[in-house]
């Protein structure tokens, strides 16, 4: 199978998720943002924009006003730096951000390369497994000994996302072809 069609076959299960999510929604939620398609810097800044503005327009704490916009802007990037893309540089992933009575959650999805799932699942489960208090230190000892991958990247936002959620960040990676993985992120932001 060629990888063209591997990736429409990703792309298909991106957007059955997509719809999914969508439609589970629960009826008393609100959806802030949504944004389906190829991520960039302009989307991210505009997409930052109307989390703000929505935020301030809900009257929220500052506190929580910083932590999702920075969520957000964490998620976004590690659509735009690790998803795969065609050799035409499209990619097909999505966000929604949505607002409940307890806080909010956000919602993503993108595909990866097949062959990094069990690099990113045990980063991922590294991460999840510290205790929430030993996650800064983590994040200092990373800082001072940084491993920069080839597209200059430190691989420093799954554990700032995870360090920002604690227990409620969740992920799921699918196998959909040979080559191509589906890896969608839960995060809820509660008020506390």
């Amino acid at each position: 199978m060629k990888a063209e069609e591997e990736y429409k076959i990703c792309s298909d299960v991106i957007l059955e998720r997509y719809q999914d999510i969508k439609d589970n929604i629960p009826e008393n939620d609100t959806v802030i943002i949504q944004h389906l398609g190829t991520f960039s810097q302009d989307i991210l800044i505009s997409i930052v924009s109307l989390v703000d503005h929505a935020l301030v327009q809900n009257g929220e704490f500052k506190n929580i006003q910083k932590r999702l916009s920075y969520l957000v802007i964490e998620t976004i990037q590690n659509i735009m730096f690790h998803a795969d893309k065609l050799p035409d540089d499209n990619q097909l992933a999505f966000i929604i951000v949505s607002k409940s009575k307890s806080g909010y959650t956000i919602c993503s999805s993108n595909s990866i390369a097949t062959k990094d799932i069990n690099t990113l699942e045990q980063k991922l489960d590294e991460f999840l497994a510290v205790k929430s208090d030993m996650l800064s230190k983590l994040f200092v000892k990373k800082i001072k000994s940084p491993k920069i991958d080839n597209e200059g990247h430190g691989g420093l936002g799954l554990l700032t996302m995870v360090s920002k959620t604690g227990k409620d960040f969740h992920y799921e990676i699918t196998k959909v072809s040979d080559n191509f993985s589906l890896f969608q992120i839960k995060l809820t932001l509660n008020y506390k």
